[in-house]
């Protein structure tokens, strides 16, 4: 079984979050995803499915990782999806409508950005020789991660 970590976007935000992305691959392949607070107790479990926020890494957990997923997506869905909820915001004022809550708050879009400018580490760190058994799945939009994650058959990586 697979022992999956999920790089990405902390957080409920944005256009595909690593923990919503970290559950559907969990429910394809059979292997219910941890939460972030147990993960010093995955390390020694034969299958898991975890995340990890990018540029806050676990050390046990890449070194015992088989499968990284890298949801590598731009800021760019993220500051309009701030923008487009700004919108209906402004839109629902006068109504004072409680419904037209923010997704993506403006932080998330700076770490998006953050996340961005830091990407050359992220590749450097998986050409590391202690990192050489990991296989690096890098999906760069949203869109490329649905259908790679319908690609997964269940039990198999």
């Amino acid at each position: 079984m697979p022992r999956v970590l999920v790089v990405g976007q902390a957080g409920d935000a944005g256009p595909l979050p690593c923990s919503e992305f970290a559950e559907m691959l969990g429910q394809r392949l059979g292997v219910p995803p941890s939460p972030m607070t147990q993960q010093a107790e995955l390390v020694n479990k034969p299958d898991w499915i975890t995340t990890d926020p990018a540029g806050l890494f676990t050390e046990p957990l890449f070194r015992s990782a088989e499968t990284v997923v890298w949801l590598h997506f731009s800021p760019l869905p993220y500051f309009i999806d701030w923008l487009s909820n700004q919108w209906q915001r402004i839109k629902a004022f006068p109504d004072l409508d409680p419904y037209a809550a923010v997704r993506a708050r403006w932080d998330d879009v700076v770490t998006a950005f953050h996340h961005l400018v830091r990407a050359h580490e992220m590749y450097e760190l998986f050409r590391h020789p202690a990192l050489a058994h990991i296989r690096v799945v890098e999906l760069r939009t949203p869109r490329q991660a649905e259908f790679w994650l319908m690609s997964q058959r269940h039990g198999r990586l």
